[in-house]
C-alpha cells in the first residue's frame, strides 16, 4: 500500500467543485461582475475563491482587466473541462436522484379539470389505498396562481406539440359529441341536425380548440356561426350546466360511463383529439412517480374503457366490451341520488 500520494493526486483531493463551478460563471459570463449576478456573491469573494484555485492549480486561468477577464489557454481547457463536469453533474441527479424507488412523497399532476374530475377522482380512493405514503398535488391549469410553480412531473393535456426532451405516448382517445339532459329535450325537443343547432341554446369550453385535424369540420363551422349562451373555461362546469339543462353542448362520450343521464344525441360526432402524457425521461426513474404514471394508464386502458379506444365506439355499444356498465357509473349514480335525498 502506497504511503505518498503524487501531486496531482494531491491537487485533485483538495479540488473543490464549488470553486469548479465558481470558476464557470467568471469564464461563461466574461466578467467578475456578471458572475456576481449569477452566483449572489460578492466580488471580492469570487475574486479571491479564483485566486486560491489559481494557486491549488499552479496556473493562471485569467487575465485580468478593466474589460473584464479574458481566459488563458489554461483557462480555456479548464472551462471545456468544467462545463463538461456540469453536465456529467446534471446527469447525475437525473440519472441516480430517485433512483431507490422510494414509493413515498409528492408527485405533481397537471391535467385537464375534465379529466381529474370524472375520470381521475372517481379512481383515486384505490390509487390511495395502494399508496398511503403517495401525496398527490394535482393542477388543473385554471388559475394563474399555479399550485406547482412550473414544476410538474407529469402532465395529462392535449396540446400535440412537445418538446424533444420529453417522454410523449398516448393515453387516450376522446370522441366528443353533442350531449343534452333528458329534462332540456323533454321541454324542448332534439334537434334533427347539425343546422338545428342553431334553434337551441348552446354550452361551450373556451379553450376546445387543440388538434383541428380531428374535428367534424360541419360542426366547427356551425359552433362558429351560431355562437354560444354560456361559454366557461371549467369542463366540471360544462358539464353540470348541461346536466342541470342549460342547453346543449359538446363533451367526451366517456362521460356516458360516469353519468348515464346524460343523452348523446343522434348527430355526428364533433371531434377525436388525443390525450397525450408526457414527463421527463428520468423521472419515471423516482418510484412514487412510476407508480402514478402505471395508475393513470390503468385509469385510461382502452381494452376496459372502450370510450377511450380510437376507433369510436357508440355509448349504446359500451355493455359488449365491459364487464359491467361502466366503471365509475355506479357510485357516480348512487352519490347523486343520495345528495338529492
Amino acid at each position: 500500500m502506497r504511503e505518498t500520494v503524487s501531486e496531482e493526486e494531491d491537487i485533485w483531493r483538495r479540488l473543490d467543485w464549488n470553486d469548479v463551478r465558481v470558476f464557470l460563471a467568471v469564464a461563461e459570463s466574461g466578467s467578475l461582475n456578471a458572475a456576481t449576478r449569477l452566483l449572489g456573491m460578492t466580488q471580492p469573494t469570487i475574486s479571491r475563491r479564483m485566486e486560491d484555485l489559481e494557486i491549488r492549480l499552479g496556473a493562471q486561468l485569467f487575465r485580468r482587466s478593466t474589460r473584464g477577464v479574458q481566459l488563458t489557454e489554461a483557462g480555456q481547457t479548464m472551462r471545456d473541462l468544467a462545463a463538461g463536469m456540469a453536465r456529467i453533474g446534471g446527469s447525475i441527479v437525473r440519472e441516480v436522484a430517485g433512483s431507490d424507488k422510494n414509493y413515498s412523497g409528492r408527485v405533481i399532476l397537471a391535467a385537464p379539470d375534465g379529466m381529474a374530475s370524472y375520470v381521475l377522482m372517481p379512481a383515486l380512493s384505490d390509487f390511495q389505498a395502494a399508496n398511503p405514503e403517495i401525496d398527490l398535488v394535482l393542477d388543473c391549469g385554471m388559475y394563474p396562481g399555479s399550485l406547482t410553480g412550473g414544476d410538474v412531473d407529469l402532465s395529462l393535456e392535449f396540446v400535440e406539440l412537445a418538446s424533444a426532451d420529453q417522454a410523449t405516448l398516448p393515453i387516450a382517445h376522446l370522441h366528443y359529441a353533442l350531449y343534452a339532459s333528458r329534462d332540456y329535450l323533454n321541454t324542448y325537443g332534439a334537434p334533427k341536425s347539425l343546422p338545428d343547432i342553431a334553434n337551441h341554446r348552446l354550452v361551450r369550453h373556451s379553450a376546445f380548440r387543440e388538434q383541428r385535424s380531428t374535428w367534424n369540420r360541419r360542426a366547427e363551422a356551425m359552433g362558429e356561426l351560431v355562437g354560444a349562451n354560456l361559454v366557461t373555461n371549467s369542463s366540471a362546469a360544462m358539464v353540470e350546466a348541461i346536466r342541470a339543462g342549460a342547453g346543449l353542448g359538446s363533451l367526451p362520450t366517456a362521460i356516458h360511463s360516469v353519468d348515464p343521464d346524460l343523452v348523446m344525441l343522434d348527430i355526428e360526432p364533433v371531434a377525436h383529439p388525443t390525450l397525450w402524457l408526457r414527463h421527463h425521461p428520468a423521472v419515471v426513474r423516482h418510484g412514487r412517480v412510476q407508480r402514478v404514471k402505471e395508475w393513470l394508464q390503468r385509469t385510461f386502458d382502452a381494452s376496459q374503457r372502450p370510450w377511450f379506444r380510437q376507433d369510436f365506439i357508440h355509448p349504446r355499444e359500451f355493455g359488449r366490451y365491459t364487464k359491467g356498465p361502466g366503471d365509475g357509473r355506479a357510485g357516480y349514480v348512487a352519490a347523486r341520488r343520495q345528495k338529492s335525498a
